[in-house]
């Protein structure tokens, strides 16, 4: 491996890094925002059934969100697997530091598969919470 490629590799590596790491500060966001509407919705009363769509739509963005997350850590992985490839094989394009978009569009997935993945993601533990919490107290309480 060259030394500049190297360089752009690590270049690139420590920007998706970056990302990564930022859009757990989002994902965040996302959460107080629906506990804002949450407070909101006892406050200017609003139904349960509009209190309940509105969170259901931020728990779904950051589940979309979160898959975003989950792409940026497979290119980081894989940026770390060209790190470690020997200088003979860096020679092939698709080894390449700059074809990370166009990689990613070979190996986008079908619009079911990606639909299947914002799902998934949604129903992670740490993107759940507070959504289902909050869900409950509308129910309960409005």
């Amino acid at each position: 491996m060259t030394t500049v490629s190297k360089q752009l590799l690590l270049q690139q590596w420590q920007t998706l890094h970056n990302n990564h790491e930022s859009y757990e500060n989002y994902a965040l966001i996302i959460k107080l925002v629906a506990t804002a509407i949450t407070l909101l919705s006892f406050t200017f009363s609003l139904t349960a059934l509009v209190a309940l769509l509105l969170l259901a739509v931020l728990w779904l963005q950051e589940g979309i969100w979160k898959t975003f997350q989950c792409r940026t850590a497979n290119a980081i992985i894989a940026i770390e697997d060209k790190l470690a490839l020997n200088e003979a094989e860096q020679t092939s394009e698709s080894t390449k530091p700059y074809l990370m978009y166009k990689q990613w569009q070979m190996n986008r997935p079908t619009s079911k598969a990606l639909i299947a993945e914002y799902m998934a993601n949604s129903l992670k533990p740490t993107v759940l919470y507070p959504y289902l919490p909050l869900m409950f107290v509308v129910v309960i309480f409005l």
